[in-house]
């Protein structure tokens, strides 16, 4: 597939999402980065993980809505779908080793989500927006998207983003402590692993235990709470 790259840096794993330049979740993206993050956490000499976009414009747009349109007649393969987001998601959450993200272009939606799991958001200065835009397209968040979110930002930032459907820009996202820093395009990345460098060096299982007794609840609801409104929040967005 080739959709995700790694490279190391020393003890950082630098993960590049290359998929239809805007790395929409497709399902075949998903299974190649639980992989990839598989052999990342079994991979002794590693101990942090950035991610990025391959393209300068796009950190991640979220949901692939191009293939969830093409199968939205099969329910049983978009639950399945819901799912597997889902397990990213849980898979990112509890990840035993530093993650830092480097949003180097747009992070929307879904692509906001993955971001939110992670442990640091490194975000570009100079373009490109975080954004919520399910109130737009009819797409309630699920819980655990409500509980990420209320653990990494301001409720100010989270209310405005989720009602408003506003995009937000660098600085605007520090505002709401989305993201912990910003940089221009040519130091997110080498900064971002600068940074991660120094987590790196932390003791990897209790650097997990740690984030296992914060994260955990989240965990839960992602597992527990999520799949009961599975079937009613595609009501919202089905085509009349």
């Amino acid at each position: 597939m080739g959709y995700i790259t790694i490279e190391k840096h020393g003890k950082v794993a630098l993960m590049t999402m290359n998929y239809k330049k805007e790395n929409r979740f497709n399902p075949e993206v998903i299974d190649e980065m639980m992989g990839q993050l598989d052999e990342i956490e079994a991979d002794d000499s590693l101990g942090a993980i950035v991610v990025t976009g391959g393209d300068p414009k796009f950190f991640s747009n979220g949901l692939d809505l191009e293939w969830m349109m093409a199968n939205f007649n099969n329910k049983d393969v978009i639950l399945g779908y819901l799912k597997k987001i889902n397990d990213m998601f849980k898979r990112w959450c509890l990840y035993p080793k530093p993650t830092v993200a480097a949003l180097n272009g747009h992070t929307f939606a879904a692509g906001l989500f993955m971001a939110s799991y992670m442990d640091f958001r490194f975000m570009r200065e100079d373009r490109g927006w975080i954004c919520m835009p399910e109130m737009d397209i009819n797409i309630p968040l699920l819980p655990g998207m409500i509980a990420t979110c209320q653990a990494v930002m301001t409720n100010a930032g989270f209310r405005e983003l989720y009602y408003t459907g506003k995009r937000m820009n660098a600085t605007e996202a520090m505002k709401i402590n989305f993201v912990d820093e910003t940089y221009s395009m040519d130091e997110l990345v080498p900064k971002s692993i600068e940074f991660a460098a120094e987590l790196a060096k932390k003791k990897t299982a209790t650097y997990a235990e740690m984030k296992r007794r914060i994260r955990e609840y989240i965990a839960v609801i992602l597992d527990e709470e999520d799949p009961k409104y599975f079937e009613t929040t595609l009501t919202f967005s089905m085509p009349s």
